[in-house]
């Protein structure tokens, strides 16, 4: 679709982006907005932008047909260039545009923290869906679905022309309601510059994402979500999160709705939770309901993502029938997936940072109370090597036998990443490069009675190694195929 370059430089001026443009720009008929090379047309808008970027790759642009481009700084006078103050910024800017500001069509819920962002979206969109069948698009870690179609992505929070392309199909599919994971990494490098939400959730914090390749520091990751948090007019906060006063300052003239535990004062109070083998009874009150709700999850903290979603969902209008009936059974991919075999408890879950592989320990430990626990886990290559001790301490406290295996190790070595893990262990510990082998090696030697946690990858079926992603079975296929093939 062509679009008037025209319109989009009073936007971008608007937004005070603009330093510079030259006057061959005006006029100009746009067929698309591209960030990479390989995907110019004939009449592309490219943008300059990522600490990769060579100024080489405007030259292979241009000659494919380029007539124009975005960028902080000047490098080449063959085509008009538009000079900006942020590239990141005007990118996402851009974006809206070319896809004619879909998202502002649609109701969208942003979720963040620094645990349980998935879980929380899936169990909004099983609400959402139950209310309008097939009519909530969600971007999450797994992928974005919308309608029928399923798109891979490798980033929480997609980049931002990518994010208003996926907005845009959304729309024309008929979709109402988006519900999006809202990571910190999303905030820092602007990928929803510009972009307002209906409701925002705040789950939880803790350290983690701190690093040479992620946040400077706490107060950094803090903030990022906090800059989220202000783009949304409700806002939902755990109340038992960290940081909370700083979080309820920096939010001020929002609608606040705080969740709280046996708290009269919160805005939502969880009480009566009660446990079995076959999941969770607990009372939400709220706005003077009370709803005695039932589902198939198990674990605290899967109460306070239930929690979150249904009130949201009370905000978009959906009723009580449908919330009560939508809950009792949720399915998550890659999270809390519990398999049975021969006695033997086996869970594959998605956790990969301090708070969500403790409050998985946990769980296990008070819903099974295994004799023993097997773990299966890796850690991610060039992200936060405080990861790296707050997992191999989890696993030496709560195991009895310890795999240490590949879990996207990026340009690092696997076995150096398990090497340095393995200095916070004092457990029986093995070192077993293909995840694989190590998952079937931990399965092998499991008896009826005990546990079996595999954790880091949940449902994904690629590794990222050396800058591209390789296939994986995922855990889950690993563990299945293991089960048929040992009845």
């Amino acid at each position: 679709m062509k679009k008037r370059i025209d319109d989009l430089l009073h936007l971008l001026d608007r937004y005070e982006l603009v330093k510079a443009v030259s006057g061959a720009a005006l006029g100009l008929q746009i067929e698309n907005v591209v960030t990479d090379s390989r995907y110019v047309v004939q009449g592309s808008l490219f943008v300059c932008k990522g600490n990769g970027f060579k100024p080489e790759y405007l030259g292979e642009a241009i000659k494919k047909g380029a007539v124009s481009y975005i960028s902080e700084e000047i490098y080449s006078n063959e085509i008009p260039c538009i000079s900006v103050t942020d590239v990141r910024k005007a990118l996402s800017i851009a974006s809206r545009w070319y896809y004619d500001f879909s998202g502002d069509d649609m109701s969208l819920v942003g979720i963040t923290g620094t645990k349980g962002k998935t879980s929380t979206s899936y169990i909004l969109k099983t609400i959402l869906d139950d209310e309008k069948s097939n009519n909530t698009a969600l971007f999450s870690t797994v992928g974005v679905e919308i309608c029928n179609e399923f798109h891979v992505t490798h980033l929480t929070t997609p980049e931002s022309i990518d994010v208003q392309r996926y907005y845009k199909e959304a729309k024309d599919a008929g979709c109402h309601n988006v519900v999006m994971e809202v990571s910190s990494q999303a905030m820092k490098y602007d990928r929803l510059y510009g972009q307002d939400f209906s409701i925002g959730i705040f789950l939880n914090i803790d350290r983690d994402h701190i690093g040479e390749n992620e946040h400077a520091n706490m107060e950094e990751y803090l903030n990022c979500k906090i800059a989220f948090l202000k783009k949304c007019n409700t806002v939902i906060i755990n109340k038992q999160t960290k940081h909370l006063k700083k979080i309820l300052s920096a939010v001020k003239g929002r609608n606040i709705i705080l969740i709280g535990r046996n708290d009269k004062e919160a805005d939502v109070n969880i009480s009566n939770v009660k446990r079995d083998e076959s999941g969770s009874t607990f009372t939400l009150t709220y706005d003077g309901m009370s709803l005695e709700l039932t589902t198939n999850m198990i674990g605290d903290f899967n109460i306070d993502n239930i929690s979150a979603a249904v009130v949201a969902a009370l905000k978009m209008n959906v009723s009580t029938d449908t919330i009560k009936k939508a809950v009792t059974d949720i399915h998550v991919p890659g999270r809390m997936m519990f398999y049975k075999h021969k006695g033997i408890d086996i869970v594959v879950d998605y956790a990969h940072n301090k708070l969500s592989v403790q409050n998985l320990y946990k769980t296990v430990v008070d819903e099974f109370k295994p004799k023993k626990i097997i773990s299966v886990f890796g850690c991610s290559g060039e992200r936060s090597k405080v990861r790296r001790k707050d997992l191999g301490t989890l696993a030496d406290e709560y195991s009895d036998v310890i795999y240490l295996t590949a879990d996207d190790p990026g340009n690092e070595n696997v076995m150096d990443i398990c090497d340095e893990i393995k200095t916070y262990i004092e457990r029986p510990c093995y070192e077993i490069e293909d995840r694989e082998e190590a998952v079937i090696r931990a399965l092998n030697s499991a008896n009826s009675g005990e546990a079996v946690i595999i954790y880091g990858k949940g449902m994904d079926d690629s590794q990222r190694v050396n800058g591209v992603f390789i296939p994986y079975k995922s855990d889950a296929s690993v563990v299945e195929e293991w089960m048929k093939e040992n009845i």
